[in-house]
């Protein structure tokens, strides 16, 4: 799915609750690096970090509305999402972010609009702080805030990309089938369909323990993510009024 240095997990990532995707960055505190790294390596101090994902993952409450999907019905299942994804071209939604950590008191909010179309993706906090991250086709990283743009360089930007990679997978659904990853386990909720991740690589067993994608009744999106990292912290980011397929102007990524 992607490769992240091992050294920029270790030093970034393992230290502290993992952000999934950067919010809150300061305009006009010292270098645009040293922003990054502040907004990366304090998360107690921004409102929400992770920007990719999420609360205790499976209650034992709604543990037991979930049923375990038969061989048969998970190979259906994954097929049926496949499909569904190879059709999408574009996506526009509304997100609410939460974000619980043994670090934090309280669980910090965030809420935002996430855009993909032609593989670009943008993903923009709306409250309580405005800012936004910027993926382009060409793999380039930007950061957007208080109408200026400028570049993620060095690992910085190598690291957004691939949480970014991490977000669109899950929320495309193409983590199904893109599983060398991840082990995927099939459930249904009712009508719905719940998918189950559980890394297989070493640096992803570091960061998390798992990562559930819940689909709406119609299998062609996700609805919610939830994801539980290693150290015990917990994100779930919700999805709401999803576009899919309709024209997103390309001037909005730049």
């Amino acid at each position: 799915m992607f490769v992240t240095p091992p050294n920029i997990l270790k030093k970034i990532f393992l230290k502290q609750p993992i952000p999934l995707l950067l919010e809150g960055v300061p305009a006009g505190r010292g270098s645009f690096r040293d922003n990054t790294r502040e907004a990366l390596i304090t998360p107690h101090k921004r409102s929400a970090v992770w920007g990719m994902m999420m609360l205790l993952l499976v209650t034992s409450a709604s543990a037991q509305t979930l049923k375990k999907a038969t061989p048969e019905q998970s190979k259906k299942m994954v097929e049926t999402v496949g499909k569904a994804t190879a059709a999408v071209k574009s996506i526009q939604c509304d997100f609410t972010q939460v974000r619980q950590s043994a670090m934090l008191k309280e669980k910090q909010t965030s809420k935002g609009q996430m855009f993909f179309s032609g593989k670009n993706l943008k993903w923009a906090y709306t409250s309580p702080n405005k800012y936004a991250l910027v993926v382009k086709a060409d793999g380039q990283v930007y950061m957007q805030q208080d109408g200026k743009t400028r570049k993620a360089d060095g690992q910085s930007g190598q690291l957004f990309k691939g949480i970014a990679q991490v977000v669109m997978n899950s929320v495309t659904g193409a983590a199904l089938s893109e599983n060398s990853d991840f082990t995927v386990e099939m459930y249904t909720q009712g009508d719905k369909w719940v998918a189950k991740l559980t890394p297989k690589q070493a640096k992803l067993k570091k960061m998390f323990s798992s990562i559930y994608l819940y689909f709406n009744d119609k299998h062609n999106a996700v609805t919610k993510v939830e994801m539980k990292e290693a150290n015990g912290d917990t994100t779930t980011i919700s999805f709401a009024n999803t576009k899919l397929n309709e024209k997103i102007p390309d001037s909005l990524f730049n």
